[in-house]
């Protein structure tokens, strides 16, 4: 009989990504899947995208308050954290299946280093967190006028 070892297939899959983030270079790899040194319950999925101006990036948090959202820039490490509370159930119920996840979160990124990070918008909608991230606008070469040295 073959014994089946016991497997974090979800934390597996967060640590492929941290290593190939760290492998590509990638911009907004993430940082963390840990609050204070514990393995979070859960993670909100994102999507990142690149416009001219900046950048947005949209977390899907179902069941979550915007009360029971954080978010927070330290260093360029944008930190999205918060906690989806359990329904409180008056009747008694023998539930045959829960695959719904409840508890604490946190994703972390690095930001690029051309973001202006005290302007970042955050807005809260259907259970979708928008973070709009804007660009630096681009260094101008500035001029020096040349005088003749009498």
């Amino acid at each position: 009989m073959r014994h089946l070892a016991t497997r974090r297939p979800v934390g597996n899959l967060f640590n492929l990504h941290n290593e190939m983030g760290k492998i590509f270079g990638d911009l907004f790899a993430s940082q963390e899947s840990e609050t204070n040194g514990e393995p979070t319950s859960w993670m909100p999925t994102v999507d990142i995208s690149e416009m001219e101006n900046g950048f947005e990036i949209r977390a899907e948090l179902p069941g979550v308050t915007e009360s029971d959202v954080n978010v927070s820039v330290t260093d360029n490490l944008l930190t999205i954290k918060g906690e989806k509370r359990q329904e409180k159930e008056t009747d008694n119920k023998n539930y045959h299946r829960v695959e719904r996840r409840y508890g604490s979160f946190q994703r972390s990124f690095t930001l690029p280093r051309n973001v202006e990070t005290a302007d970042i918008k955050a807005g809260y909608k259907d259970g979708v967190l928008t973070l709009t991230i804007p660009k630096v606008e681009a260094a101008k070469p500035t001029e020096i006028p040349i005088t003749a040295n009498a």
